[in-house]
């Protein structure tokens, strides 16, 4: 099987979602629209709460198991 290709091959690119409220997924998860992230972290406390939301919002989209 063939895989379909998402980009038409313009110079502009492809967009998935018009905005911030669209909701979208991958590998069969529910949809979610686009995800908050923590501030930047400054210490190791803030960076490991930064970096656990990133996992989350991975998670959320179905781009990490």
């Amino acid at each position: 099987m063939a895989a379909k290709q998402l980009s038409d091959g313009q110079p502009d690119g492809t967009v998935m979602g018009q905005n911030t409220s669209d909701v979208i997924s991958f590998f069969g998860v529910t949809p979610v629209v686009q995800q908050a992230t923590a501030a930047a972290g400054t210490d190791l406390a803030t960076t490991q709460t930064l970096a656990n939301q990133i996992r989350t919002n991975l998670r959320n989209l179905g781009l990490m198991a």
